[in-house]
Formats: C-alpha cells, sequence, structure tokens
C-alpha cells in the first residue's frame, strides 16, 4: 500500500517518465498524494519498488485497483503505470504479479479475494496488452470510445480500448495462453428462392462470424474445411436436402462440433413444394425470409443463434 513518503519519489518518477506515458493517458505527479486519502478496503494503490534502487527514486511502478463490485460479482478493475528507469526490465511485471496474488488471496486468508480482474488497454498499446497477455489475461472485449484521452496528436477524444480479464481459478495463470472466445455456428438451409442467401449474410454480419456458402465454396470438402479452420464459428448457407444429413452431420463433426447443438434456421416458402423440410440435426428456427426481414426480426433471430449455439 501506499504511503506519506512515497509522494516525493512517486513525483520524481512519473516526472521522468512523462514523454513516454502522455501517449495513453494524462500525466499526473500529484494523483498519488490524493489517492493516499481514498484508500480503503475496495480501493488500493500499490507500488512496485526496486530492490535495488537507481538514479534518485526506487519507484518501479504503481498499480490502481479500483470499480471493485461484491456480492455475486467479486470483480475489480486495474489500471497501472511503469516507470522509467526500470521500464521494459520485466520488474513491474514481476510486482504486478505480487499484486494479483494478493488480489486472489481469500479474505479470510488476509487477501482481497476476488473472482475476476479487468484492465483495459488501448489497441494500440501494445506493450501494455503484451504485460497481459504474459501474465496470462484473455482479451475478452472491445470498447468503442470507452475513455476520454488523448491521443497520438495530443488532443484528447472518447478512446478505444480492448478489456484483458484473468480469473482466480485461472491463477497462476499460464503464460500468453491460447486465446479462447465463444464458437457460434449456424445453418441457414432453404430451397432456391426462400431467401435463404440474404439471411444468411445478414446473421453473419450480426454476429460478426464467417459466412460459408456452399455454392461458392463447391465441394462439401471445401465448405466443411472452411468452417474447421474458423476459431469463431460461422454461418453456412445452402441448399441442404434431407438426403444431405449424413453429410452436412459429418462436415460438422470434422470441425468438433456438436451436430446436435447445431441451430438450423430453416428458411420457407408457402409456394414451396410439401416435401421439403429442415435436415433436424439440432434446433431449428423456421423463418418466411421469402420478404424482406425487419432489422429488429434479424437481430431476435441472431439471438436465438447465439442463445442455442456452441460455447467453448
Amino acid at each position: 500500500m501506499v504511503r506519506e513518503q512515497d509522494i516525493v519519489p512517486y513525483r520524481r518518477a512519473v516526472e521522468q517518465s512523462r514523454q513516454r506515458l502522455i501517449r495513453w493517458n494524462p500525466v499526473d505527479p500529484d494523483d498519488l498524494a490524493r489517492a493516499l486519502r481514498l484508500q480503503s478496503r475496495d480501493r488500493r494503490t500499490f507500488l512496485v519498488h526496486a530492490l535495488t534502487p537507481e538514479g534518485d527514486h526506487d519507484i518501479v511502478g504503481k498499480v490502481n485497483v479500483s470499480d471493485v463490485v461484491r456480492g455475486r460479482f467479486e470483480s475489480a478493475a486495474v489500471g497501472y503505470d511503469a516507470y522509467d528507469p526500470y521500464a521494459g526490465r520485466g520488474l513491474f511485471a514481476e510486482g504486478l504479479r505480487l499484486v494479483l496474488n494478493l488480489l486472489f488471496t481469500p479474505q479470510d486468508a488476509g487477501g482481497v479475494g476476488l473472482h475476476r480482474v479487468q484492465a483495459a488497454v488501448q489497441p494500440g498499446n501494445v506493450r501494455s496488452a503484451g504485460l497481459l497477455r504474459s501474465l496470462g489475461f484473455q482479451r475478452e472485449g472491445f470498447s468503442p470510445r470507452m475513455l476520454w484521452l488523448p491521443g497520438a496528436d495530443g488532443i484528447e477524444a472518447w478512446m478505444d480500448h480492448n478489456s484483458y480479464v484473468v480469473l482466480a481459478d485461472e491463477w497462476p495463470a499460464q503464460q500468453y495462453p491460447p486465446a479462447r472466445g465463444r464458437q457460434v455456428v449456424a445453418l441457414v438451409n432453404g430451397l432456391p428462392g426462400s431467401g435463404a442467401p440474404t439471411l444468411a449474410r445478414q446473421l453473419a454480419e450480426e454476429l460478426r462470424v464467417p459466412l460459408f456458402s456452399r455454392e461458392v465454396a463447391g465441394s462439401g470438402e471445401a465448405l466443411w474445411g472452411h468452417l474447421a479452420d474458423s476459431p469463431v464459428g460461422g454461418v453456412v448457407e445452402g441448399c441442404f436436402a434431407p438426403g444431405d444429413a449424413h453429410s452436412v452431420a459429418q462436415g460438422l463433426s470434422r470441425g468438433g462440433l456438436d451436430p446436435a447443438v447445431v441451430c438450423e434456421v430453416w428458411c420457407y416458402s408457402r409456394q414451396a413444394e410439401t416435401s421439403a423440410r429442415p435436415l433436424g440435426l439440432g434446433p431449428t428456427l423456421s423463418v418466411n425470409a421469402v420478404r424482406s426481414l425487419t432489422r429488429p426480426e434479424v437481430v431476435r433471430i441472431a439471438l436465438q443463434v447465439g442463445a442455442t449455439g456452441l460455447g467453448i
């Protein structure tokens, strides 16, 4: 925790690092003095000190723990800075690791007892994001125009941020763990003229996954190969007859997918032949897509697909 005697060396550390830090955050050498008065059980500031000091201060970096939410969330946000001349040597990463140890230690053992720790980083700040990934944080999402900060030109604006998260049950975490994410897969099936290609394109756009068209991909091997290679899943569109059920199931299985849980969006036409029907391998949504679907209708279908899709 910070102490009164840290204020003066902290000012020196911030001033020496000003030109490097100002690209990403406002620089305020006096913010530690204000933070000292606000320390509490759920708002903490930590300083990382060098065991072998250099120059006129020993402060390697600062870690702010804020936005603590208890109850069923047990989460907090961390913000941090590393200071010259220690930046880039791995010392701050070691210090941040010690802070995370404390945050994930149960309260009855003297820790903060958190389940989840999040950090927000601007997409261009590769060095900061790399630090988090080296400690086992996973990229969880993207928030456009999240914080009012100076840009590369010094002009303040709402800046985009990526969020990185690590959980207590993952800690201590593997360095640079494989990226995780939710995989969503849907089949959009229908006879020619049923509106299936248009709806498939709209769903892929709403779900933010690739669109794989049977007509474009050609052979079934190529179609399912593209899907298998997609880490986020995709929308597969085509005219699949009941006799294709076995090959479709094999194609989905090739990518490690369970056909029984892949949602099929069946696009029907009241004028279509009565023998046409969905494959029925997994949950099925029947949609009259011959007419132009409204934006709310497309969103509702995408939400249903997402709810019945695959989660990894």
